[in-house]
């Protein structure tokens, strides 16, 4: 017997999702034996012993004695459940916000006698999804499909699935668990940049601009002499062959190191959205740069993220969270001191950065240094100026490339 159902832990029409009226993920298997229910049982069992003992009573004898017995028949029960074979794997570990992503759950009987019907409980983020194993010959297996909750970045736990069983009477409950927990890292949406981002550094190891060069190691093409050419450059086998001197023009190369300074800072944002905006931003400037084999940093007042790679660094992103940090200057200082050879310098912060904190941030930067401002949370994207610095008022992470060819 095989099936698949879908339940959905994120809001989708037609589909039950997780909410804070859900039990919580149990902390432990076997945590919790006797429910409310059973030390209820307990104490009146102790009443009633002590009023038979005390006052000879016979009913009351009688009494605890059927509740003992119920006692031990819920224990018994309990006890001798189980013998499924449960895994649980993920289609893939990491997703972005928004993209659909499922965890499959099978419950096989791998015995020789028939499994009577189960309820398990598997943890996911903070929600509890429920699967009800149906009755299992010898051979069979059970498959249940959950839709992860990927509306918001961040690293959720899956698992592990505990096998709940429990008596008729709901005086016993035990948890077991079937299987070992695993982690998805939900990763800010990126988008690609289409612009490149160049630095204003003369470097002959630098990526190649398309302003030409009387001097550079990029050679582009040959062209007449004009007095003034520095003779070095001429191309002499070309100037014999067409009677007139040729001389070689370049195509300048700069090096492009980018430093991305996100601010944490929660008087920086007005609502949790501009925040996720400005992380989503961060990284699609950080990837582009990785991209196109380019230096970049990545700092927030808290600590830098890795730039190694773009698995590292979005792993890295999906723990981001406002805190009360320095303002924007301070952190500008800080990233400025441990990369002074950056080319350039993104500013990234939410609606909630004053004007005059935006300004004290710039004159920070080091001259030298080119700079931008992305200011998240915009009712319209659109341009502004702030002493010769453009400012990017971004609305959501898809104006950016736009903006960007615009800005640059």
């Amino acid at each position: 017997m095989t099936s698949l159902d879908t339940v959905s832990l994120s809001p989708s029409p037609g589909a039950p999702t997780a909410s804070p009226d859900l039990p919580s993920a149990p902390e432990g298997a076997g945590a919790q034996v006797l429910t409310r229910t059973g030390w209820t049982t307990v104490g009146l069992a102790a009443v009633s012993l002590l009023a038979g003992a005390s006052l000879g009573w016979q009913e009351a004898w009688a009494g605890a004695a059927a509740l003992i017995a119920c006692l031990l028949t819920a224990l018994g029960w309990i006890l001798h459940r189980g013998g499924h074979t449960v895994s649980h794997g993920l289609i893939v570990p990491r997703i972005a916000v928004g993209d659909h992503a499922l965890v499959r759950v099978t419950a096989s009987n791998e015995g020789t006698r028939a499994l009577l019907p189960t309820r398990m409980e598997m943890p996911m983020g903070e929600g509890l999804a429920e699967l009800n194993v149906p009755l299992l010959h010898a051979g069979q297996s059970h498959d249940e499909g959950f839709a992860l909750p990927t509306e918001r970045r961040g690293v959720l736990s899956i698992g592990p699935v505990l096998q709940v069983v429990g008596d008729p009477l709901g005086l016993a409950r035990r948890t077991r668990a079937m299987s070992m927990a695993q982690t998805v890292h939900v990763h800010p949406r990126t988008v690609r940049l289409g612009q490149a981002i160049h630095g204003v550094m003369r470097d002959i190891e630098g990526a190649v601009a398309q302003d030409l060069s009387v001097s550079d190691a990029s050679f582009h093409a040959l062209r007449p002499y004009v007095p003034g050419d520095d003779r070095r450059h001429v191309h002499w086998k070309s100037s014999a062959r067409v009677g007139t001197l040729m001389v070689r023009q370049f195509e300048a190369t700069q090096r492009a190191s980018l430093l991305t300074l996100l601010s944490v800072r929660e008087d920086d944002y007005t609502d949790p959205d501009q925040f996720e905006t400005a992380v989503s931003a961060a990284c699609s400037l950080a990837l582009s740069s990785m991209m196109e084999s380019r230096e970049v940093a990545l700092l927030t007042q808290r600590d830098a993220l890795p730039t190694t790679g773009p698995t590292r660094l979005l792993d890295a992103s999906c723990a981001l969270d406002l805190t009360g940090a320095d303002e924007l200057d301070a952190l500008v200082n800080h990233g400025t001191g441990l990369h002074p050879g950056a080319s350039i310098v993104a500013l990234i912060t939410g609606k909630g950065c004053s004007e005059g904190s935006l300004a004290r941030a710039r004159l920070r930067i080091p001259a030298g240094m080119s700079s931008i401002i992305i200011s998240c949370g915009a009712a319209e994207p659109g341009i502004s100026v702030l002493a010769s610095t453009p400012v990017l008022n971004l609305d959501t992470v898809d104006s950016l490339p736009q903006l960007l060819r615009r800005a640059l």
